[in-house]
Formats: C-alpha cells, sequence, structure tokens
C-alpha cells in the first residue's frame, strides 16, 4: 500500500508506523578512484559527486559470487555460473542494502537506549521489580487494535481496493503462500493448510529435492572486511555474554490477565532453530491427518468433495526460506548459482479441470471469510501433475465414488466450483468468477470465495473445509493460487 496507507493507519487508529527515508544522508562522496580510497570502505563508491560514473559500476556496487570452496563439497553437481546473475543497474546493490540495515540498526537502539533510561528512573524512583506499564505493550495494542475493528473499511484506501470485501481491511487474517519468504518456511504455506487425499496424498513441488548442502554459507573474499576498517559484525559478537544464571525480574502488574499468561506461555522471544525440508514437512502433515489434527474431515468421504491428485505446485524455491541469515534456501542440484541466497520464490498451486478437488482445512473460522490470490494467464495445459490424464482424478476411483470423464475441452466454458463443508455454494462461468474479483494491482488478481456475513455476525469458532476446482474445459482450464487468506 505504500506511505499513504501508513499514513492513514496512523491518522484513523494511531498506529505507530515509519520508514527509512532514501537519498544521502550527508555523508562524505565519492569524487574520484584515489579520493575513493581515502574513504571509510563502507562509503566508497556509495554516492558520487555529479559525473562520476564508478557508483553505478558493477565492480563497485555488487560483491556477490555464485561459489567458493567449502570442505562438505567436493564439486557442486552443476557448473556454476562466473557472474551472478541479476546485477541490473537499477537494483541498489549490497552498499546501498548495507547502508539501510545500519539506519534501521541505529534508530532500533536509540529507542532501546531511550527505554533504558525510562526504566532506569522508574526503579530508582519505584524499586524493582520494574512495573509492567513501562515494557508491556498489550495496552496499546489492543487500543490500536480496538481503533482499526471499528474504523469505517469502507472509506480507507484499502476499502476503495478491496471494494467487493471492505471488511477484510479490519479484519485480522490468517492464510498460507507458496511464495518465499515466508515466515517459519514451510509452516507458513498453503500446502500446510490443505486435507489430503484419501490415499495420503499431498500437492508437492515439481522437481522437489534435498539440497547440495546445510548451514551457513562460506565467506566469500569479497565479502571480508579490509584491515582496519569498522566490522560491525565483529563489534556485535565480541560484546559480553551474558550471564544466563540471572533472572530477569519484570512484574506483570499493569497488564491485563490475558496479556500475562500469553507471556507466561511465550516464555519470552522464540529462536525458531528448526530447519525442515519440503519432503519432511509433508511426511509429518500425513502422519498428522491419521490423527485427525489437520481439522474436521467430512463425515462421509464418499460423497462428492473429496481431495484430488492432480494439484501441484510450480515454481519456487525448496528449502527453509524465512528471509533470515538462518535461511538454507534454493540449493537445488540444478542451481547455477548455490550461493546466492535468494529467498524470492513464486511457487503456484496449480490445478486444472483434471485435478479434482483442493480443500483446504481452516480451523478456528469465525468471520466466514476466505479469499486467494488466483493466477489465471497460466498456459494451457501446463500442469504436468495431469498429462496424460483423461478423467478428473485421472479415473480413479475414491471409497465406490465414480468419476466421470470430462466435457470437451472448451476453456471459454469452463467452471469454478466452491463447497463450504461438503456443499456447494457457488458454481460459476468466467464472467460470474471474475465478478468475485478485484485488480489492485500489476498481475495481482485477488478473488473472494466465501464470505458469510451472518457467521461473522455469530463470530464463533468453528472448524471449516472450503474446497475449490475447476470443471469443464480438461488440462486447458488451468488455474493458479500463489495466497489464501481466512478469517
Amino acid at each position: 500500500g505504500g506511505k499513504g496507507f501508513m499514513d492513514a493507519l496512523r491518522k484513523e487508529v494511531g498506529a505507530h508506523v515509519g520508514g527509512i527515508t532514501s537519498g544521502n544522508p550527508h555523508l562524505k562522496e565519492t569524487e574520484s578512484l584515489e579520493q575513493a580510497a581515502t574513504l571509510p570502505h563502507a562509503l566508497q563508491h556509495l554516492f558520487c559527486k555529479g559525473g562520476v560514473p564508478t557508483c553505478g559500476q558493477t565492480q563497485f556496487k555488487y560483491n556477490a559470487s555464485c561459489w567458493t570452496d567449502r570442505v562438505d563439497v567436493e564439486t557442486p553437481p552443476t557448473a556454476q555460473n562466473k557472474g551472478y546473475g541479476g546485477q541490473a543497474k537499477w537494483h541498489p546493490g549490497n552498499r546501498s542494502h548495507q547502508l539501510i540495515g545500519r539506519r534501521m540498526t541505529l534508530l532500533f537502539l536509540r529507542a532501546l537506549d531511550e527505554a533504558m533510561n525510562i526504566w532506569l528512573k522508574a526503579t530508582v524512583s519505584e524499586g524493582s521489580p520494574l512495573d509492567g506499564k513501562y515494557w508491556h505493550l498489550a495496552e496499546e495494542e489492543n487500543k490500536i487494535r480496538d481503533a482499526l475493528k471499528s474504523a469505517n473499511a469502507t472509506a480507507t484506501p484499502c476499502g476503495e481496493l478491496m471494494k467487493l470485501t471492505p471488511r477484510v481491511c479490519n479484519t485480522p487474517m490468517r492464510g498460507g503462500t507458496e511464495w518465499t519468504p515466508r515466515y517459519r518456511g514451510d509452516e507458513g504455506s498453503i500446502r500446510r493448510l490443505l486435507k489430503p487425499s484419501p490415499s495420503g496424498f499431498i500437492p508437492s513441488k515439481v522437481g522437489d529435492e534435498e539440497q547440495v548442502y546445510g548451514g551457513r554459507e562460506a565467506r566469500i573474499p569479497q565479502l571480508r572486511i579490509p584491515i582496519g576498517e569498522v566490522d560491525v559484525a565483529m563489534i556485535a559478537r565480541s560484546l559480553p555474554q551474558r550471564n544466563r544464571s540471572r533472572k530477569r525480574s519484570l512484574s506483570t502488574s499493569g497488564i491485563s490477565a490475558g496479556a500475562a499468561s500469553a507471556e507466561a506461555k511465550r516464555g519470552g522471544h522464540h529462536r525458531y532453530s528448526h530447519i525442515s525440508s519440503t519432503s519432511s514437512m509433508l511426511r509429518n502433515v500425513r502422519n498428522e491427518t491419521n490423527h485427525r489434527i489437520l481439522g474436521r474431515r467430512l463425515a462421509d468421504d464418499s460423497g462428492p468433495i473429496v481431495p484430488g491428485e492432480g494439484w501441484e505446485v510450480q515454481g519456487g524455491s525448496i528449502g527453509y526460506c524465512d528471509g533470515t541469515s538462518n535461511a538454507v534456501c534454493g540449493r537445488d542440484k540444478s542451481s547455477i548459482c548455490l550461493m546466492t541466497g535468494h529467498n524470492d520464490g513464486r511457487g503456484t498451486l496449480d490445478g486444472d479441470a483434471l485435478s479434482g478437488w483442493v480443500v483446504f482445512n481452516l480451523k478456528d473460522v469465525t468471520q466466514g471469510l476466505f479469499l486467494a490470490r488466483m493466477e489465471t494467464w497460466f498456459p494451457m495445459e501446463s500442469n504436468k501433475r495431469t498429462e496424460g490424464w483423461t478423467a478428473i482424478n485421472n479415473g480413479k476411483r475414491t471409497r465406490h465414488r465414480h468419476l466421470k470423464a470430462p466435457p470437451p475441452p472448451k476453456p471459454a466454458d469452463y467452471r469454478v466450483e466452491v463447497a463450504v463443508n461438503g456443499v456447494i455454494t457457488k458454481s460459476m462461468n468466467e464472467t460470474e468468477f471474475n465478478e468475485l474479483c478485484v485488480n489492485p494491482g500489476y498481475n495481482l488478481i485477488i478473488c473472494t470465495l466465501w464470505d458469510d456475513e451472518e457467521r461473522a455476525l455469530k463470530n464463533e469458532k468453528e472448524d471449516v473445509e472450503l474446497a475449490f476446482r475447476m470443471a469443464g474445459g480438461g488440462r486447458k482450464s488451468i488455474m493458479g493460487i500463489t495466497h489464501v487468506y481466512y478469517a
């Protein structure tokens, strides 16, 4: 949404928003190659005086490499690029990213310094333990959240874009995506929400494979800080170790009972160290299904709404891609640049009219909302999962249910169907389906597949099964889903 959305949140509901401005914050500029060598390493070729071209030249702007030797890999399975893709002149480069990162760090360090001063004064005047009103944000967060919920969503910039379902703009939503980076890796994927087929099938990524190596990347020579220059990471690592035997004492007075309970359950910040692969996530999903952990099943799986086996995930990155320095992402055997470290993957859950139903297990639904970012522009017959199929779900029988062959492939006549808890609620032609979608930006189509305002009025938690499929047109009727949102 950009700055306009952020400003509206601040003015209308009191949200605390901010950002890092661009441009040169009065730092020394590069005037020539010779003069640049006299500047601190982090400033060299970062901002150039008029007419000096070095700031935009690849050798000064980028320092990435596709490969450097490491002890646990003798030779990469695929020859590695000598250069590094994506180093276009319009991209900012590592020096600009480093500057932004350091400015953000300084912002938080100064905020922490101010907080420490407030806490020091409070403990001197009021004693220890520190009262909860000085450190817990529950009251402030609840105030902002309540203001947002009661705001007139239709009148907001968000409401204008989401004009078909403006209430999503002030409704807390959950969801999943096949794009990366994503929080907690595969646990935030769409697949994690899916109900397996009776055989245990869960869509997987096309060409999914083990990564070449794990752990952190080896340090490439050009990333080393020259001797005598400021090494920020080394300074951070050299700080005195915290005495873990000393227990902190923070009072829970001044905060609500619910917030105090949540704080106790959380036990402080959780450092997520588990690195999962797609294959292990899928095994866990199947195992959990046997114990009905993923949500309730339909009472009779021989009914018309049974998960199909013709869905797959195309594109995207393999591995644990959470966007942090702990990511182990995209190191597949076919990679020509294993050290890219790039978490930007755009996977898509794809299906066609032969794929059958894709069924979502939605836990604790209260608002009756389900939206999806759809990609309708996929090439016909591009779903590899259904290659060679001539019938829905490849003609498999599921619990004595007979499947009919699809009608002759007529892409213009395909239908989109939605079912909630085993009951088909929508069966739409292309025109009717498009009326449920908005296009708020380039290559961005968001469709409201379920909007039950009566359920929202009840505001009662219920586990819901929502199913979606295409019907008619065979392999030529293809659709992709990249994100889902529900409440």
